[in-house]
């Protein structure tokens, strides 16, 4: 695969989105299987960080920017990691050293 600014930068677009749609639906529902629990308990500190719930959300955690922002983040990196390491397939040689008889 040849490089180019345009390929990174879907791939880092896509990885960002892929990313956020996973936090917001399979570790959301992994993380808060109960939504009515935070009714009368409190969240802990790193739930706080990431998860807000307020009287717009009755009282039910969801995602707040941070959990946005940290989302977009890794999700760009892992991106920017798939096109470093799809382009760089073709500059690696497997050098083999075989036996002739």
């Amino acid at each position: 695969m040849k490089e180019s600014k345009t390929l990174k930068w879907i791939f880092i677009s896509v990885g960002g989105i892929l990313i956020c749609l996973i936090s917001f639906t399979l570790i959301y529902d992994l993380l808060i299987p109960d939504i009515c629990y935070y009714h009368t308990n409190e969240m802990n500190p790193i739930m706080n960080l990431f998860y807000s719930a307020g009287g717009a959300d009755n009282g039910h955690p969801s995602p707040n920017l941070l959990n946005l922002i940290a989302s977009l983040i890794i999700g760009g990196i892992l991106g920017f990691g798939i096109y470093k390491y799809l382009t760089n397939k073709n500059k690696r040689k497997i050098k083999t050293t075989a036996n002739t008889v």
